[in-house]
């Protein structure tokens, strides 16, 4: 058992994991990032949090059957050591692992335009554009420091449901 170990709330990886692929959708511009018909989301983490992506990924391919409305739609699983500038994902999903190999996702999403989702809100200090937040309901936050970085626009409806932080 590691010392160092991340503690992670599977409530919340379960509201991320039915609500992130569905927010994919909302941007205006979506087909501009597929690729072969298929919406894929990079779940990125390091060696600690593999068993946490798994689970990710295991819940999004049980509600998603591999279908993300129109599209087909596959869930990759990305030790961000292993990450590499040409991944043509449509979005990104990082845990809380840290360090330069995370900010170069993140600078990856930022350039080509792709949603950058995160675990956790305090991740907008590095940049990630989306995060859920859970309490007495299930909030979602945009963060509003980077939306103009990542010049991605969405459906008129999400600047209504989503807070910005």
């Amino acid at each position: 058992m590691s010392l160092f170990s991340l503690d992670y709330d599977n409530l919340l990886i379960r509201a991320q994991a039915s609500m992130f692929p569905k927010i994919i959708l909302l941007d205006k511009n979506v087909n501009a990032n597929i690729t072969d018909s298929t919406v894929s989301l990079a779940v990125i983490y390091n060696k600690r949090e593999l068993k946490e992506a798994k689970i990710l990924k295991n819940l999004i391919d049980s509600q998603y059957k591999e279908v993300l409305g129109k599209y087909k739609f596959k869930v990759n699983l990305i030790d961000v050591e292993d990450f590499k500038d040409s991944d043509s994902s449509t979005a990104y999903y990082l845990f809380d692992s840290s360090g330069v190999s995370k900010k170069r996702v993140i600078s990856h999403a930022l350039n080509h335009r792709r949603i950058c989702f995160s675990y956790n809100y305090k991740d907008f200090d590095d940049k990630t554009l989306i995060s859920l937040f859970l309490k007495e309901k299930t909030y979602i936050y945009i963060n509003k420091s980077v939306i103009n970085d990542y010049n991605i626009k969405f459906v008129p409806i999400f600047y209504n449901i989503a807070k910005a932080k």
